[in-house]
């Protein structure tokens, strides 16, 4: 009837509607959700993805890094070889004398040299003279090149840097400084506790060595392995105390102890 139809268009909702059009909403704010997640995981993945090509660019570049610096690392190596090489070189023509002390201007090259031939170098050549090395012992011009006093402190005896015109001149000196060189005046006592050893120098000679080759002689010496060691025209030799009649050469100076004596 139409009194029925019009009371029916003014019905409220049924709940079932009200439902569906709650579950429709709640399906299009998930998908909604689902998109935004969706478009944050492939941004998230084109990020990870730039990220490890990055990082892959970065292990490239770490291996080329590391490679070159092998190859740096290995010319100063090189490099340090070579100066220390040129250095022994040039000090090879010289030797360093102790404990002799200049009268007068020690400042004063002609006097340094001339003094430290008269007492020092002297001696040794007269010695070499006898045993027919020398015909005659040249003036302290044609043995010396120059010498000069080193720096040191106030009131101390300075060593003495002697540069020869000749290394035959040096081989001389150091070759015969053991038997001709002056010595020290000990009393009984230190004489006995040597042994039967010629007392030490007046004027110790040794040779003119790089700082590297001094440090890593003085090294050697006090390990408690190594019997002696000493240095033969800038380079260094030793004998173990298990193998005294044994002498072995040290190849780099650069090398640490173990390294040397294996």
């Amino acid at each position: 009837m139409p009194g029925d139809r019009v009371n029916n268009l003014n019905m409220p909702p049924k709940k079932e509607d009200q439902d569906f059009k709650q579950l429709c909403e709640n399906v299009s704010a998930i998908l909604a959700q689902q998109a935004v997640q969706t478009t944050k995981l492939n941004d998230m993945e084109k990020l990870l993805k730039a990220a490890q090509q990055e990082n892959q660019a970065l292990k490239e570049e770490n291996v080329e890094l590391r490679t070159s610096l092998a190859n740096c690392t290995a010319e100063v190596d090189q490099l340090k070889l070579k100066m220390h090489a040129l250095e022994t070189h040039n000090r090879s023509f010289s030797v360093r004398v102790n404990k002799f002390k200049i009268a007068g201007d020690a400042s004063c090259p002609l006097n340094v040299r001339q003094q430290v031939f008269e007492g020092v170098f002297r001696p040794i050549l007269e010695g070499a003279k006898q045993e027919g090395k020398l015909d005659v012992v040249p003036p302290a011009s044609a043995v010396i090149e120059m010498a000069h006093v080193l720096p040191g402190k106030e009131g101390a005896i300075k060593p003495i840097i002697c540069r020869f015109q000749s290394r035959i001149y040096k081989g001389i000196i150091m070759t015969h400084k053991k038997t001709y060189a002056e010595r020290e005046e000990v009393g009984a006592s230190a004489a006995a506790a040597r042994q039967g050893r010629p007392p030490p120098m007046r004027y110790p000679i040794s040779e003119d060595l790089p700082r590297q080759t001094y440090v890593k002689m003085v090294e050697l010496g006090r390990d408690e392995r190594v019997a002696s060691c000493w240095s033969v025209g800038g380079h260094l030799r030793y004998r173990l105390v298990n193998a005294p009649t044994i002498v072995k050469r040290v190849v780099s100076v650069f090398d640490n102890i173990e390294e040397i004596i294996g």
